[in-house]
Formats: structure tokens, C-alpha cells, sequence
């Protein structure tokens, strides 16, 4: 009799997992914790997510600086700072290389993924462990208001620094715009203009070579000063009191330091002024930029990994992707997404994507002294112009930085 009742039990557990109550995560509890543009933009359809699942996911939407604060607050008290983690380039050396996250290995090779149709799924790897399945790339570039250039005169980009310097002028002079330039006050608008011109940054072993006399690098930080000198750039962006995109697309700027996919949004008119007129241009003179995909991952001490899976793989399907292609210009990860999108015409200014992802000189993010000194490049760059300190004292002090860093961590 004890037999029977036990295979009856067993014949019924068996009828229920049929039904699908073995794969809902037992009504998990998650947290996310990520940047406002990480959140799924739809709520419909991630509350329909929740109901299928059984998977309640609770969202922590914080700054970037604050993400990374989180994670190594509670990592100091032994604690996941977050079940699921929105990861960037900054967040490899933060998160991933100071042993945050957990290992991906095992669920990625469990079919559930087509792992073939995603682009950078190394890009979070160190030693072969992969930590985050990606959401969207990033290449960054450049992409300007081609109705303003025309008006100051000139009908194609410009394809030297030179030419940039002499047209953002010519647009400031002709009052076509009071502030042509919109960059950024951070290391991202020194690096784009020091990869761009040739500079290789950093040497095989991770020696500043930017530092070097002559140097390319040194060139970049010295033009960038003047435009921030000469009021080519809003002094409100050096005052931090705006962004670069904030500020272009209120309808400020002839040029913008952009990124892949914000072409998108510069010609929404729902939320930019200089809408239909943006297009990209190929970064001028050697062109190279860098990539800063972000994906999504598992904290190494989350209690529920199987419901921050179901998550992960919800997360990076073909709607929501989308919806945050639409929703904020941030270009999917998966190959059969951007196909789709282009397909469908809703991928603007696709031949520069291209061009430009053909000239990459990728920075050495996943060292654990990058994210520290990537911060203070950003201080340095805002105090020696509010300063008046000149551009090779800055480029000395990052590079003795950047060394007393190295040789801390190593």
C-alpha cells in the first residue's frame, strides 16, 4: 500500500512538471540593478514576463558610479549587491575582474541561447569564463546636423581634426551655432580624439605610451583645451551642470560625440530639437574608436540564479531588444535583431556603422586599475580646464597615475 501511494505521488509530480510548475523559479524574488537606460523599456511586456514566469523582478535604477559603489559595498559585507547586474566597458574592471560576478559558462552552453546569433560574447570574458551575456554594442562615434554644416558652407564631414577645428569656427562665426562642438568634459571625448589620430594609447605591456613626447595623444588633450578656451564647447557641459547629448539635442551643437545607435535618437523629434537633420560621419584621419558593449550577469553570491537566468534570456530576446533599440538608439547585440531592424529601414546611417567598426582600437579595460583611473581622467581633464593647467601637465599626471596604479595592482 506504502509502494502504491509512493507511485502514485511520483505519477503526479511527474504530471505537474508536464505542466510547466517545475520551470517557474518556485515565484522567485529578483533584483536588477542597472542604469536608467538598462530598465526594459515596456512594462507591459515585462510584467507579462512576470506572469508567465512567476518571476518577480524588482529594478534598481542608479547612476553608473552608484552601481559600481553598491556592488563593492556589499561585496564588503559579503552580500550580492543584486541578483542580476547591468555590466559596461567600466563595469570589466569594477565588477567582473574584482571577482563580482558569476561565471556564465555552464548556462551558456546549455542550449538555451543561440550563442552564434550574439556579437562580443567574449567581450566580458577573463580566463576563458564568460560573465555576461551582452544587450547591446556600442562603437563610439561622431554624428553631426548636416542642415547647420550646409548653412556654414560645407556639404560633406570633415576627414582631419584640422577641418573640424576650422568648420566648427566657420559655424560659430557665421552664427549658425553659438556652441558647435558638443563634447563631453570626460576621458571619453580624449580618447576618441587620441584613438581617432593614431595613437595607440598603451603599449603591449600596458606602458602609457600616450605620455610619449610627440605623441598623438598629447596633440588631442591640447585641442581639446582650446575648444574649451575658445567657448567652442558650452562652458554649462564643462560646468557639469549638462551633457554633451542633453545639450545637442535641445538643439545645441553643430558635432556630437555620440555612439552607435544615437542617430536614432537625434532625429526623434519627440525628444530632439535637431531632428530630421542628424547623420554619422567616419572619425577623421586614422579613424579609430573603441567598443563598450554592455550586457547583462549573475552575482557571484545571487540565491537565485535560476530565476536571474529566466531573466537573462527574457532580457536579450527579440522584443525587448527592439524596445530598447527604439527606446534609446542602443543597437542590438544579436545579429538577427540589427538584420531584422535594417531590413525594416529602422537602422539610420548603417554604411557608417560599418565603415566606422572597421577602424577599432580597443583600451585595456579589464586590468582592476582601469576603472579608478578612467575615473580620475575625467577629474583631470575638468580641473586642468576650469584651471587653466596646461594639456601636457594633464597628460603627465595621468600617466604617473596610471604607472602607480599598474604597479599597485600588479
Amino acid at each position: 500500500m506504502k509502494t502504491s501511494k509512493l507511485v502514485s505521488l511520483l505519477v503526479l509530480l511527474v504530471f505537474l512538471f508536464s505542466l510547466g510548475f517545475g520551470s517557474q523559479a518556485q515565484d522567485a524574488t529578483i533584483s536588477f540593478l542597472t542604469p536608467s537606460w538598462g530598465v526594459p523599456p515596456s512594462e507591459e511586456a515585462l510584467n507579462a514576463f512576470m506572469e508567465e514566469s512567476g518571476i518577480t523582478v524588482e529594478i534598481q535604477s542608479v547612476q553608473m558610479q552608484d552601481l559600481f559603489s553598491r556592488v563593492q559595498v556589499a561585496a564588503a559585507a559579503g552580500e550580492a549587491a543584486a541578483d542580476v547586474i547591468f555590466i559596461t566597458e567600466e563595469g570589466i574592471s569594477n565588477v567582473v575582474a574584482t571577482g563580482n560576478m558569476l561565471p556564465l559558462n555552464d548556462l551558456l552552453d546549455n542550449g538555451d541561447l543561440d550563442l552564434d546569433d550574439f556579437e562580443f560574447l567574449d567581450f566580458f570574458s577573463i580566463d576563458g569564463d564568460r560573465y555576461a551575456v551582452p544587450s547591446y554594442l556600442q562603437l563610439v562615434m561622431m554624428d553631426y546636423n548636416t542642415a547647420k554644416l550646409a548653412e556654414a558652407g560645407f556639404d560633406a564631414p570633415p576627414t582631419t581634426w584640422a577641418d573640424f577645428d576650422m568648420m566648427a569656427r566657420a559655424a560659430r562665426d557665421a552664427g549658425v551655432d553659438e556652441y558647435p562642438i558638443a563634447m563631453g568634459a570626460i576621458h571619453w571625448s580624449w580618447w576618441l580624439i587620441a584613438l581617432s589620430m593614431g595613437d595607440p594609447m598603451f603599449d603591449e605591456d600596458l606602458n602609457p605610451v600616450f605620455a610619449d613626447e610627440g605623441s598623438k595623444a598629447r596633440d588631442a588633450m591640447a585641442l581639446l583645451y582650446t575648444w574649451f578656451e575658445d567657448e567652442l564647447i558650452s562652458p554649462e557641459i564643462l560646468a557639469g551642470s549638462i551633457t554633451q547629448h542633453s545639450i545637442f539635442w535641445s538643439g545645441v551643437g553643430v558635432f556630437h560625440q555620440g555612439w552607435q545607435g544615437s542617430v536614432r535618437v537625434g532625429n526623434n523629434p519627440d525628444v530632439s530639437a535637431q531632428s530630421p537633420n542628424v547623420a554619422y560621419m567616419v572619425l577623421p584621419e586614422v579613424g579609430n574608436t573603441w567598443n563598450l558593449p554592455a550586457g547583462i550577469g549573475i552575482h557571484v553570491d545571487s540565491e537565485n540564479v535560476e530565476a536571474a537566468w529566466e531573466f537573462i534570456k527574457w532580457y536579450v530576446d527579440d522584443q525587448n531588444m527592439t524596445d530598447i533599440y527604439n527606446a534609446f538608439g542602443l543597437y542590438p547585440s544579436r545579429l538577427s535583431i540589427s538584420s531584422a531592424l535594417n531590413e525594416a529601414g529602422a537602422i539610420e546611417g548603417y554604411a557608417e556603422m560599418v565603415e566606422q567598426g572597421m577602424h577599432v582600437n580597443d583600451l585595456p579595460r579589464a586590468v582592476l586599475w582601469w576603472g579608478p583611473w578612467s575615473s580620475s581622467v575625467s577629474e583631470h581633464i575638468k580641473e586642468g580646464a576650469a584651471t587653466g593647467m596646461s594639456s601636457d601637465d594633464v597628460i603627465d599626471a595621468l600617466a604617473a597615475e596610471w604607472n602607480e596604479l599598474k604597479e599597485e595592482y600588479e
